[in-house]
C-alpha cells in the first residue's frame, strides 16, 4: 500500500496563524489593562465609635506596704517577727538601743545653734555694712568735690613751674597740705616672699598645680605652678604681663575664656585654695596704650585695692574686723609710698607685719577670721604685692600737684572699701547663712525623728504579713540597710509604667481590666506618680507604637522612661498572687459617632499619615494627608482630610510610583 507524504508547509501555516492571534490578543489585553489602571478595592468612609485604651504589662503587688528602715547607725536589741508572720496593727516588730544616737543629736544640735548664730551675725553685719557703705559714699562724694576744686585751681594757675616746685616741696616736707594717712612712715620695710613656693619631694602626698599663659608664653610670665603637699591650704599664683601686653584675668581653661565666661579672678596675684590637682590659665591681651607702660594710673590702684578688699571679705564675715584690716592696709601702703618705699614685696611684708601685730595685740579678733590667722596674713600679703608701686610713684612724681594725687589715692581706697561694704550689705551673705540654718535644721529634725522612733521600737501600722526581715538581734545597722517589710495582701494592685505618650491619656479613676494566668479582674486607676523614672525620657518604640495604635512599648525595654501607675484590683481571689505578672488594659476614652478610617487603609510615614482618595469622575486615586485623633484596635478617628462618603483604597501598597494614578475598582465596601 502506498504511503501518502503530507506537506510540512500545510502544518506550519495554521500554527503561525494561532501565534499571531495569541500575540494580538495579548497586546489588546495588555493595552486594555493599562488603560483601565491598577486594580484596587475601595472602602467608603463612614462614622463609627472608637473606644481608646492603653495596654501594658505590670506586676501584682500589695496595695498597702511599708518598709521599716533605720536610716542611721543603731544597735538592734530584739527582732520579734520573721518572714510570713501575720501581725496586727500596734504589734512591736523590733526594738533598739539608742544610746549612740544621743551624741549624734547633740552634735547636730550644736551645728544648728552655730548656724543660727552665724545667720544672726550676718543679719547684723548686713545692717552695719549698709550704714558703713552709706558713710563711705558721703566721704567719696566729699573727696570728689575737693578733687574738682583742685583741678580747677590748677587750670587757673599761671606760673606752672613755680606751682610744681611749691607742690613738690609740700609733698616731701610737710603733712599739713594733704591727708594725714599719706604722712612719711618711720618704719623700716623688710623684704620677703609673698608667694608660696612648691614643696620638695619629701615623700608626702602631693597636689599638682599647672598654670600657663594664654595666648602664648610671649605675652607674660606665670608663677605658682608645681607640686604641693596636700596640707598646703592656700597658694598665690602671679601673672606678670610682658611689654605691650596687659593681664586680663584667670580662667579655668581656654574654652571658658572663649565662651565669654566671667574670670575666676581679675587680680594678677590670685590666692588659690588647693584642694586637689588644679589647672588654670592667665589670659593676656594686647595693650593698646603700651607707650605709657610704666605709669600706673589712679584707676589701676583703685582696681587693685578693690581686689585687696575682696580678699579681706573672703577671710572674715565680721564687718568690724573687715573695717580694721582695711584701715591698717590703707595706712601702711600710703605711708610706705610717701616714705619712698616702692618695692611691692617689701610693702606686702610691711602690711603683713602690721596685720600680725594687730592680731597679737588683740586689735583684730582672730576668732572672727574664717581661716587660720597665718593663712589670712599670707592672703593679704599676696593681694598687696600685686600692685606696681614703683609705677604708681612715677605717676605721682610726674603729677602737677601731689595734693591732688594724694586725694585721688585716698578716694581710690575709700571707693574700694565702699564696694566691699556694698557687697556685705546685700542679701547674698544673709541668704547663704539662712540656707545653712535650713539645712542643719532639717538634719537635726530627721535625726530626732529617728531617735524617737527607735526609742519606741518599730510597731505595725496596719494588719498584714511580714515579707522581709533584714536585721538581726545584737547587730549594728547602717544608714543604707533594709529593715522589715510589712504588706497588706487584702488589697492588691497592679503596678505598670506609663510612657510619655500614654501618661497624658490616663487619669485617676479610669476603669481598667487586669488579666493574669488565672483570670480577668476589674480594676481602677488609683495613683499616677508625678515624675518619670527608669531610663531615657523618650523612646522611639513609643513613637512607633503611637502611630500603630500600640501603647506601652517602652515598658518592654530598658531604654524608655516610665511613670509609675497603680491599678486597684477589685474583688481579688486566691488565684491572684502578689509578685506575678499581669496584663493591664486601661479604658482612656470613648469617641462616639466620629469619622473613622480602618487602620489597614492608612500609610504611616515620617511626614504624617496618608490615604489614597478615590476620584470617581477621573477614575484615579490621590495620596492625601489626614489628621488622626483617637485610636482603637481597628480604626483611627479622622479629624481632617476625609469626610463620610469619601472612598479610599482599602489596603494600599507601599510601592506606588506616583501620588496620583488611574485605577480599576474591583470591589467596594463601606467601613
Amino acid at each position: 500500500m502506498a504511503t501518502v507524504k503530507k506537506s510540512k508547509k500545510k502544518v506550519i501555516v495554521p500554527i503561525c496563524i494561532i501565534l499571531v492571534i495569541a500575540i494580538v490578543a495579548g497586546t489588546v489585553f495588555g493595552v486594555a489593562k493599562s488603560k483601565s489602571g491598577e486594580e484596587v478595592k475601595l472602602n467608603t468612609i463612614a462614622t463609627g465609635d472608637i473606644y481608646e485604651k492603653v495596654s501594658l504589662t505590670g506586676d501584682v503587688t500589695a496595695g498597702t506596704s511599708k518598709d521599716y528602715k533605720v536610716g542611721t547607725v543603731a544597735t538592734v536589741k530584739n527582732v520579734n517577727v520573721k518572714v510570713g508572720d501575720q501581725v496586727k496593727k500596734g504589734d512591736v516588730l523590733a526594738t533598739f538601743d539608742t544610746t549612740s544616737l544621743d551624741s549624734q543629736v547633740s552634735s547636730l544640735q550644736s551645728s544648728y545653734n552655730d548656724a543660727v548664730k552665724n545667720y544672726n551675725t550676718a543679719v547684723a553685719n548686713q545692717k552695719s555694712a549698709s550704714n558703713s557703705a552709706s558713710s563711705l559714699k558721703k566721704e567719696v562724694n566729699a573727696l570728689d568735690k575737693k578733687i574738682a576744686k583742685l583741678k580747677k585751681k590748677m587750670a587757673n594757675t599761671t606760673t606752672t613751674k613755680k606751682k610744681k616746685t611749691t607742690t613738690t616741696k609740700a609733698a616731701t616736707t610737710t603733712t599739713g597740705s594733704y591727708p594725714q594717712w599719706l604722712a612719711t612712715s618711720t618704719t623700716k620695710p623688710t623684704t620677703g616672699k609673698a608667694t608660696t613656693q612648691p614643696t620638695t619631694d619629701d615623700g608626702k602626698p602631693k597636689y599638682t598645680v599647672s598654670l600657663s599663659a594664654y595666648p602664648s608664653a610671649a605675652c607674660g610670665t606665670v608663677t605658682g605652678s608645681g607640686r604641693y603637699n596636700q596640707d598646703i591650704g592656700y597658694i598665690t599664683a602671679i601673672a606678670t604681663a610682658n611689654a605691650g601686653w596687659q593681664f586680663l584675668g584667670w580662667y579655668e581653661n581656654r574654652s571658658a575664656y572663649l565662651a565669654g565666661d566671667a574670670p575666676l579672678s581679675n587680680s594678677p596675684a590670685w590666692t588659690i585654695h588647693v584642694t586637689g590637682n588644679l589647672s588654670y590659665i592667665a589670659v593676656f591681651t594686647e595693650d593698646n596704650n603700651s607707650s605709657t607702660t610704666g605709669n600706673a594710673t589712679i584707676n589701676d590702684i583703685a582696681n587693685a585695692l578693690v581686689q585687696i578688699n575682696n580678699n579681706i571679705a573672703s577671710i572674715t564675715n565680721d564687718v568690724k574686723t573687715l573695717t580694721t584690716i582695711s584701715q591698717i592696709i590703707a595706712t601702711t601702703i600710703s605711708g610706705a609710698i610717701a616714705s619712698g618705699q616702692l618695692n611691692s614685696e617689701a610693702i606686702a611684708n610691711l602690711v603683713g607685719k602690721q596685720i600680725q601685730k594687730a592680731i597679737t595685740d588683740g586689735i583684730i579678733d582672730s576668732t572672727k577670721l574664717i581661716i587660720e590667722s597665718g593663712v589670712a596674713v599670707d592672703m593679704i600679703k599676696s593681694a598687696v604685692s600685686s600692685i606696681d608701686y614703683r609705677a604708681l610713684a612715677k605717676g605721682v612724681s610726674d603729677s602737677d600737684n601731689a595734693v591732688l594725687t594724694g586725694c585721688e589715692i585716698q578716694r581710690a581706697i575709700l571707693a574700694a572699701q565702699y564696694e566691699v561694704y556694698k557687697t556685705q550689705g546685700s542679701a547674698t551673705v544673709v541668704d547663704a547663712q539662712k540656707s545653712a540654718v535650713d539645712v542643719s535644721k532639717k538634719a537635726l529634725d530627721s535625726m530626732k525623728e529617728q531617735q524617737t522612733e527607735l526609742k519606741n521600737g518599730w510597731t505595725a501600722d496596719f494588719d498584714g504579713v511580714i515579707t522581709a526581715v533584714d536585721i538581726n538581734p545584737d547587730s549594728q545597722t547602717t544608714a543604707l540597710q533594709s529593715g522589715i517589710t510589712l504588706e497588706n495582701h487584702d488589697v492588691l494592685v497592679a503596678t505598670v509604667s506609663l510612657s510619655e505618650y500614654d501618661v497624658h491619656k490616663v487619669k485617676v479613676g479610669m476603669p481598667a481590666k487586669v488579666t493574669t494566668a488565672y483570670g480577668e479582674y476589674e480594676g481602677e486607676v488609683a495613683t499616677i506618680a508625678p515624675t518619670a523614672t527608669g531610663g531615657s525620657s523618650s523612646s522611639l518604640l513609643d513613637s512607633v507604637g503611637s502611630m500603630a495604635g500600640v501603647s506601652g512599648l517602652s515598658s518592654l525595654t530598658d531604654s524608655g522612661a516610665g511613670v509609675e501607675c497603680t491599678i486597684t484590683i477589685k474583688n481579688p481571689d486566691e488565684n491572684i498572687i502578689a509578685g506575678f505578672d499581669a496584663d493591664v488594659e486601661i479604658q482612656t476614652g470613648s469617641y462616639l459617632g466620629v469619622t473613622v478610617v480602618p487602620i489597614e487603609s492608612i500609610t504611616l510615614e515620617k511626614t504624617g499619615s496618608y490615604v489614597y482618595l478615590y476620584n470617581e469622575k477621573d477614575k484615579t486615586v490621590t495620596k492625601t494627608e489626614i489628621k488622626t485623633g483617637a485610636i482603637s484596635d481597628t480604626a483611627y478617628e479622622v479629624i481632617s482630610g476625609l469626610k463620610p462618603g469619601d472612598k479610599i483604597v482599602s489596603s494600599p501598597k507601599t510601592d506606588y510610583k506616583e501620588d496620583t494614578f488611574k485605577v480599576k475598582v474591583v470591589d467596594s465596601t463601606t467601613k
